[in-house]
């Protein structure tokens, strides 16, 4: 696959040529990039982020799958824009939430405890914003490929 610089000429790109990528697999990623409106590079790069954070986490993860089947408490937020978030909601919700592939997301009047409680995991996102009453070392924890944190 060869990738050129991102749209925002992001200088921490290069080109790329990877050996051994079957031609099928190739042509679905390109198909995806195209009814998305992104690059092949860009759709490569995210598929690059997710397996490092599964292989870094592997056992984690499993364990936490595991339980999460058991309790059939779980609940995937995922491929969004921008969304916003706020405590009494997850707490209504009563369930474990994943958030992955965000550009902006943003947690309103949430405690501590409601982030520690109801948030399993923060994924590839490239804003978060989280209110200053929740521990840093909390939210990173929780947080994997986040570009930017704010709290407020």
């Amino acid at each position: 696959m060869t990738d050129d610089k991102g749209k925002n000429g992001s200088s921490d790109t290069e080109n790329i040529s990877i050996k051994g990528v079957q031609k099928k697999l190739y042509n679905r990623v390109k198909g995806l990039a195209t009814d998305t409106g992104r690059t092949v590079g860009e759709i490569t790069n995210d598929a690059f982020k997710v397996l490092l954070a599964a292989a870094g986490e592997t056992k984690k993860v499993g364990e936490e799958f595991i339980q999460a089947v058991r309790d059939s408490k779980s609940a995937n937020v995922q491929d969004l824009k921008s969304i916003e978030i706020t405590g009494p909601e997850l707490v209504k919700n009563n369930k474990k939430v994943s958030f992955r592939n965000i550009e902006n997301l943003v947690f309103r009047d949430m405690t501590e405890s409601d982030f520690d409680s109801y948030i399993e995991s923060i994924v590839n996102v490239k804003n978060l914003e989280v209110p200053k009453g929740v521990s840093k070392f909390k939210v990173l924890e929780k947080a994997k490929y986040v570009d930017n944190i704010k709290f407020s």
